[in-house]
């Protein structure tokens, strides 16, 4: 696997933990627990958009990664 893939695949289980922590979010009982998964969502958004922007860099750079 190459890096590219590698951080393909990073950043789509980062996506995946994302949504998880909403669906806890909404689903717990308890609101200080509730906001604890609401701001961990929020906080992991800054991880996702920075793996976005590497995606974007690789593409740019690497010839081989353009279509993918």
């Amino acid at each position: 696997m190459t890096v590219f893939a590698n951080v393909k695949a990073t950043l789509a289980s980062t996506k995946t933990i994302q949504s998880e922590f909403s669906r806890l979010a909404q689903f717990t009982k308890d609101p200080k627990a509730s906001a604890i998964f609401h701001e961990c969502m929020m906080e992991i958004d800054d991880v996702i958009h920075d793996l976005m922007q590497r995606v974007e860099f690789m593409k740019a750079e690497e010839l081989q990664y353009r279509n993918s």
